[in-house]
């Protein structure tokens, strides 16, 4: 059962990206900003006051410190995005934006989205369109706007950039590797894409070059006011899912007690990883205690289930293991009711395996076979 463990961290590696080989990218990651990125260094101070602002509770004071620069510099799009997000926020509170609201029941992102489009195509230009696809309903919708996007000017990384990130949601990752190389191509040392990189090369199963570039990513952005703390603790719990796919289980557990640290927390994330970790460690009990706290943080997910079973099977426990794989076929079911009725609920790939697996193993229980 030792390999369930790389299955596992597998799993957590941004949704198993598998399907064929990453792009060859480069081999320096080396910045080079074009004038889509160069933040000017005396903004440098007012967007740490802002980030530290917002990490305070003050969404309203963070987004009056980078509105100024924002309307200074348009195309600057770190700045841009990072008050997007400050604009998002308030409206999900309820809050006005530049005297603007959304109606009740809206959905505010989308909302947004509506009126950045409105205003890229009243005004085209290759900043307001990315901005644009960020907000869009759907990925179709998304590069069609990039599409506009790259029309005005081809030489963005960040239209190719989200070219990749909207293909890889999609699930069509020849042309996300394509737009990964075509934004390197630009800028070998662009952040965003670094990190989209890192996630498609862990799924093409090239762990030790995607901890590579999740390493230096982490690295340059540790003082970088426009990226999110929940970003960077999302970038430490894949870290520690490449190490214990390195068969590195104690490093991944330091990762861990690190995110622990962090004013962010993602629990099920966390404890799930740091099951996997003791169970490579052969520390049974504790692991098993790890996976019941990311059931109890997530329980809507089965990937805690399923290493609760497993764990209960190498216990030889196996009343309560058939009571875990009776309960996930009964999660997988009522799933597979509400896809029925709601198309977007639709069953994916992982609940169809883990349905297999609980039959099997269900199966081996009644014949007594452990």
């Amino acid at each position: 059962m030792r390999n369930v463990a790389p299955l596992l961290a597998r799993a957590l590696v941004l949704g198993l990206l598998a399907l064929g080989p990453a792009c060859s990218a480069t081999s320096t990651y080396r910045p080079q900003p074009g004038p889509y990125d160069a933040v000017p260094r005396e903004w440098s101070a007012t967007l740490t006051q802002a980030r530290e602002t917002l990490e305070r509770g003050d969404v309203r004071a963070a987004h009056d410190l980078v509105r100024p620069l924002a309307a200074q510099r348009p195309a600057i799009l770190p700045v841009r995005i990072f008050l997007q997000e400050l604009q998002v926020t308030l409206l999900e509170r309820g809050e006005s934006v530049g005297g603007f609201q959304v109606p009740d029941g809206a959905d505010p992102a989308l909302v947004l989205g509506d009126l950045y489009l409105q205003r890229a195509d009243a005004r085209p230009s290759t900043a307001e369109y990315v901005l644009a696809a960020r907000l869009a309903p759907s990925g179709e919708e998304a590069l069609r706007m990039l599409e506009r996007a790259q029309e005005a000017d081809a030489t963005c990384v960040w239209t190719h950039y989200a070219r990749a990130h909207w293909n890889a949601r999609l699930r069509r990752f020849p042309e996300a590797r394509a737009a990964v190389q075509a934004a390197f191509d630009r800028d070998p040392g662009h952040l965003p894409t670094m990190r989209l990189h890192a996630s498609l090369l862990a799924g093409a199963s090239e762990t030790a070059e995607a901890l590579a570039v999740l390493e230096l990513w982490l690295a340059r952005t540790r003082d970088d006011p426009m990226t999110d703390p929940t970003q960077r603790a999302n970038a430490d719990l894949d870290r520690a899912a490449l190490l214990l796919l390195e068969d590195e289980p104690r490093r991944a557990l330091r990762v861990l007690e690190d995110v622990d640290r962090m004013r962010v927390s993602i629990p099920e994330r966390v404890d799930l990883l740091r099951a996997v970790a003791l169970q490579d460690l052969d520390d049974r009990p504790r692991a098993l205690s790890a996976a019941r706290r990311a059931y109890d943080a997530a329980p809507d997910q089965l990937l805690p289930l399923v290493h609760q079973a497993m764990l209960l099977n190498q216990q030889g426990n196996f009343t309560q293991e058939e009571q875990i794989w009776r309960l996930l076929l009964q999660i997988i079911q009522e799933r597979r009711q509400r896809a029925e009725e709601e198309p977007d609920a639709a069953l994916d790939m992982a609940d169809l395996l883990i349905q297999v697996r609980a039959n099997t193993r269900l199966s081996r229980l009644r014949e007594g076979r452990r």
